[in-house]
């Protein structure tokens, strides 16, 4: 039977962020060097979810502005 290991590591957040940044990266290279997007795809996901963002994030303020 296995054993439930409860010691837990803590991290800080910077450990935590710069973890999951060689993580993503590692998955975009092994996608591109399989072929199964391209760098261009790749650019212009990220475009198209940064003006998804900046739109939550104007959309956001002007909520915030009428509350006032």
């Amino acid at each position: 039977m296995a054993e439930y290991n409860n010691n837990y590591t803590s991290i800080t957040a910077e450990e935590l962020l710069r973890t999951e940044i060689i993580v993503n990266q590692a998955l975009i290279d092994i996608l591109i060097a399989k072929q199964i997007i391209s760098e261009e795809e790749l650019f212009n996901t990220i475009q198209s979810l940064k003006r998804e963002q900046q739109i939550l994030l104007n959309n956001s303020n002007k909520i915030i502005s009428l509350k006032r």
